[in-house]
């Protein structure tokens, strides 16, 4: 059975490319190229039922179209198992604890074991139109990153839930502790965030990036005997662009503690990790209506760090 989805366009996506609406539509975890090849393959028609076969079309405001993509072959993937903390199951979702240290799917260059890989051991039933190699993932975790994340039993589910991150109708707070201090107890960080031009596997703040919005507050804060100082943030999303976070504390000279890609002294705090948390997930069930809220409590490793923090 092909997967049928609509989109409608609003005022905020007039003129926009056919690729980018739909991308944006339906969420960051369904690559562009993904979108290209389903308009190539004649699989997106107009409110009338004309084929669209070019991505560069230029979408108008009401404008409705559907989308009939095939069922994807087999998944070619090797399940491992793995310890994964399940937080909560409904027929159409999961929501998990990812372990630090362990990619969300598989990408370039990194042949380990991934979340998806535990998933497929654990799980018969995950969603497909992320990709091929990334069943039932609506949203990604760095690698480093440990904490809540919602994962997609179904096609269905995983447009509905992507929906939903797409209004931001979904609310997600991270806690991390940064080096130093930041100029108020509380505030927004709206910087534009692309790819680094020359370390291609970092992020930047660039005028030439995507907008970036996360608002925090600081819970604490503390000074080592060295006199080094440290905060206890919670960050908020307005956005979710890759490594945002970590980013834009690093272009406030704040870099979350054990960084290993934005911090230049991370390793020594190795022993902890990246000490940054997906810990509050809240929103409205989109098949129940139920209000969820899912709360993690910080990780030994965090307290440990508090502990020993005078030291550094």
């Amino acid at each position: 059975m092909n997967l049928e989805l609509h989109a409608e366009v609003n005022a905020d996506s007039e003129g926009s490319r056919l690729d980018r609406f739909l991308k944006d539509y339906l969420g960051d975890e369904i690559s562009r190229a993904s979108i290209q090849h389903w308009i190539d393959s004649g699989w997106v028609k107009d409110g009338s039922g004309k084929i669209l076969l070019k991505s560069s079309y230029k979408v108008s405001s009401g404008e409705n179209f559907h989308i009939s993509v095939p069922p994807k072959p087999p998944l070619n993937l090797t399940p491992v198992k793995m310890d994964i903390e399940v937080l909560k199951e409904t027929p159409q979702y999961l929501i998990i604890r990812k372990p630090a240290g362990i990619a969300s799917h598989s990408g370039p260059g990194d042949r380990s074991a991934t979340l998806v890989n535990g998933l497929l051991y654990k799980f018969k039933e995950l969603s497909s139109i992320g990709g091929e190699s990334r069943p039932g993932i609506v949203h990604r975790l760095d690698k480093p990153t440990e904490g809540i994340m919602i994962v997609a039993k179904n096609d269905q589910a995983h447009a509905k839930l992507s929906e939903l991150f797409r209004r931001r109708n979904i609310t997600k707070k991270y806690l991390a502790w940064v080096q130093g201090t930041l100029p108020e107890g509380e505030g927004t960080i709206d910087r534009p965030i692309g790819r680094h031009p020359i370390e291609r596997l970092k992020m930047t703040v660039t005028t030439k990036g995507r907008a970036s919005v996360t608002h925090y507050r600081i819970l604490k804060t503390a000074v080592s005997k060295n006199g080094r100082k440290f905060s206890l943030i919670e960050a908020d999303l307005e956005t979710g662009r890759t490594h945002q976070i970590r980013v834009h504390f690093q272009s406030l000279r704040c870099p979350v503690v054990g960084d290993l890609l934005y911090s230049r002294n991370a390793a020594l705090f190795e022993n902890y990790g990246l000490l940054l948390l997906s810990y509050w997930l809240e929103f409205k069930d989109p098949f129940t209506g139920e209000e969820v809220q899912i709360v993690l409590d910080p990780p030994e490793r965090f307290e440990n760090f508090e502990s020993n923090l005078e030291n550094f």
